[in-house]
């Protein structure tokens, strides 16, 4: 039985020298935008796992890594830069911020309506989750679509027509409840 004995043989250490990519040469305006982008907390928190913020990161990577750009992810890189922009704009922001707001009591208006129907519960959960989810879009992107904003104003007119149809109803209740008590005291 003989034993081998194997020597380890060292690597020597080699320094890769970054070569100039691309990407760099072509975008280094973009690459160094989407850089602070990425590094400005106020507009991707820390940890974030939004959908538009991961499609941020995403595309800083392919510039990073030297990917091929297509007209459209330029196209969409040259978007976010725009965007993050006009947020910067303290109009901008004020005008947000007041928006949210106005929405955010709109929405508080419609609840309490909901509230002084006298619906089911069943009907009265469905629709305050409906709103909740709009309350938190709202929040989140500062901005309903045509579909939703036609939703809310319909289920405002519905709780407002119900509720002038619960006060008539109480309305005539006193009304005979009242010929009642009158019929009762000529007794």
């Amino acid at each position: 039985m003989t034993v081998r004995v194997v020597k380890a043989v060292k690597k020597k250490a080699t320094v890769k020298r970054a070569k100039p990519t691309i990407n760099k040469s072509k975008y280094g305006k973009r690459i160094k935008q989407l850089q602070h982008i990425i590094k400005d907390t106020s507009y991707i928190p820390e940890g974030s796992t939004d959908s538009y913020h991961e499609f941020i990161f995403n595309m800083y990577k392919a510039l990073i890594q030297d990917r091929k750009i297509t007209p459209k992810m330029e196209s969409a890189i040259t978007k976010i830069v725009k965007s993050y922009s006009r947020t910067l704009n303290p109009e901008y922001r004020k005008n947000k911020l007041d928006y949210i707001e106005n929405t955010i009591a709109k929405l508080n208006m419609i609840k309490r309506r909901l509230d002084e129907c006298n619906y089911t519960t069943g009907y009265k959960n469905s629709s305050l989750y409906f709103l909740d989810s709009i309350e938190k879009q709202v929040h989140s992107r500062g901005k309903l679509t045509m579909k939703q904003r036609k939703a809310l104003n319909k289920m405002y007119t519905q709780f407002t027509k119900k509720i002038e149809k619960n006060e008539k109803i109480k309305i005539k209740a006193a009304i005979e409840l009242q010929k009642v008590y009158e019929s009762e005291k000529k007794a």
